[in-house]
C-alpha cells in the first residue's frame, strides 16, 4: 500500500508527531511506500528506506512573528494567495496521487487533501488535535473573510473518511465521523540519569529548556533573575547566548526534554506530548490570540505539573513561583496514563 501523508508547515508540532505514526507504518508489511507532503520536511533528519519527502504547502495556518505572537492581518493575505492557487495545487496533487499510485490519504491537520482525495475516490483520513476552521473563526471581528474561509474549509474537512482525534484537542465538529486516540509524540527510551550524565548536568543544578519551537522569541531577555543553580539550556537556539545559557547538541530533542527538570515554553501540542512522555514539568507562557490556547492549558492542567509565568516573567527569568507551585503539585497530583495513539490509526486504517 502506498501512502501520502500531508503535513501542515505551521509550527514544529504536526511534523514532529506525524513522523512518529509514519515511522510506526513503515514497520508494517501492508505499507509499501510513504510520501510526506510538507514544507517542514527538512525537520526530519534520519531518512528511513520506502519514504519520499515532497516539498508541499496545502494549508496556510497563522503566520507569526515570533512563537508568543500572531500576526492575524498577514494571515488573511496569505489565506487570499492560497485561495488564487488553490485550484493549481489540487490538479498537482491529483496527478501526483495518480502517478505513484497511491491508495489513501492521511492528512495533520490540513483539510485540502480532503478534497483531493475525494476526486479520486480515496479513503483519507484526519489525525490532528484542532482543524483550521475552528482556528479561524476566532478572528471572525477582525474580518468577514475568516468566517467565509471557515465555511470552506468545514465543508473540506466534511469529506473525510474518518479522523483520528489526538489528546489536548479543540472541538472537531467539522469531522463527521471520529474517535479519540492515545498520545503521539516523541520519546527517548534513555533514563533521565543516563541523559543528565551525557549532557554533564550536575546533581546541584536546576536545568530549564527554552523551547520555542519554529518561530523564537525576539524580545530581550534578562538573566538577572535566576539563581546560582539555575541554568536555561537550548539546543542550536540561535541567538540566545550568555553566561546562564548552556547549548546541547549532543542528544535528541526528547531526550534533552528528559534531561531538564522543567521546560520553558508557550503551549503547542509538541512540546506538551513531549514533555508528557518524558514526565517533565512545563512552565509556560502567553502565545498570542490563539484559539487552541484555552484547551492546551486545560491539558497542562490535568495531564502535567505545571505552572504559568507571565510572559514578563519569562524574558526576566522570575521562575520562583511558577517553580515553587509545581514543587507542590508533585505531592498532590497524579498525571493519568494515556495509551500509544500510533497503534490505534494503524488498527483502523487496517
Amino acid at each position: 500500500m502506498n501512502i501520502a501523508y500531508y503535513v501542515s508547515g505551521h509550527g514544529f508540532g504536526h511534523i514532529s508527531r506525524s513522523y512518529e505514526v509514519v515511522k510506526y507504518l513503515l514497520e508494517k508489511k501492508e505499507v509499501s511506500r510513504i510520501f510526506i507532503n510538507s514544507t517542514r520536511k527538512d525537520f526530519i533528519k534520519d531518512k528511513k528506506e520506502n519514504l519520499i519527502f515532497r516539498d508541499v504547502a496545502v494549508d496556510v495556518g497563522m503566520i507569526q512573528q515570533t512563537s508568543i505572537s500572531l500576526d492575524v492581518p498577514k494571515t488573511l493575505e496569505a489565506i487570499f494567495e492560497f485561495e488564487r492557487i488553490q485550484k493549481q495545487i489540487i490538479e498537482q496533487e491529483i496527478s501526483f496521487l495518480k502517478q505513484e499510485k497511491i491508495d489513501l490519504v492521511i492528512s495533520d491537520s490540513s483539510s485540502l487533501p480532503f478534497v483531493i482525495a475525494d476526486k479520486l475516490d480515496l479513503p483519507s483520513y484526519f489525525v490532528g488535535n484542532f482543524t483550521w476552521d475552528f482556528i479561524y473563526q476566532n478572528y471572525i471581528n477582525v474580518s468577514h473573510h475568516f468566517q467565509r474561509y471557515a465555511n470552506s474549509l468545514r465543508e473540506e474537512y466534511a469529506l473525510c473518511k474518518f479522523g483520528f482525534i489526538l489528546p489536548f484537542h479543540c472541538p472537531m465538529h467539522s469531522i463527521p465521523k471520529k474517535k479519540n486516540i492515545g498520545i503521539v509524540g516523541r520519546k527517548t527510551s534513555l533514563d533521565r540519569q543516563t541523559i543528565r550524565e551525557m549532557v554533564q548536568f550536575s546533581p546541584e543544578n536546576k536545568y530549564f529548556l527554552f523551547s520555542f519551537g519554529a518561530y523564537g522569541i525576539s524580545e530581550e531577555l534578562d538573566f538577572g533573575n535566576l539563581q546560582d543553580n539555575e541554568w536555561i539550556v537550548v539546543s542550536g537556539y540561535e541567538g540566545l547566548t550568555g553566561e546562564k545559557v548552556i547549548d546541547v547538541n549532543s542528544v535528541d530533542y526528547p531526550s534533552l526534554v528528559k534531561a531538564c527538570d522543567y521546560v520553558l515554553t508557550k503551549p503547542g501540542y509538541g512540546i506538551l506530548s513531549e514533555s508528557y512522555l518524558a514526565n517533565t514539568a512545563v512552565i509556560y507562557t502567553d502565545r498570542g490570540d490563539f484559539a487552541e490556547y484555552p484547551y492546551l492549558v486545560n491539558a497542562l492542567s490535568k495531564f502535567h505539573y505545571s505552572a504559568y509565568l507571565p510572559q514578563k516573567d519569562l524574558l526576566s527569568f522570575n521562575l520562583k513561583t511558577a517553580v515553587f507551585s509545581i514543587n507542590a503539585q508533585r505531592n498532590t497530583k497524579k498525571i493519568p496514563q494515556l495509551l500509544d495513539g500510533r497503534q490505534e490509526v494503524f488498527l483502523e486504517i487496517f
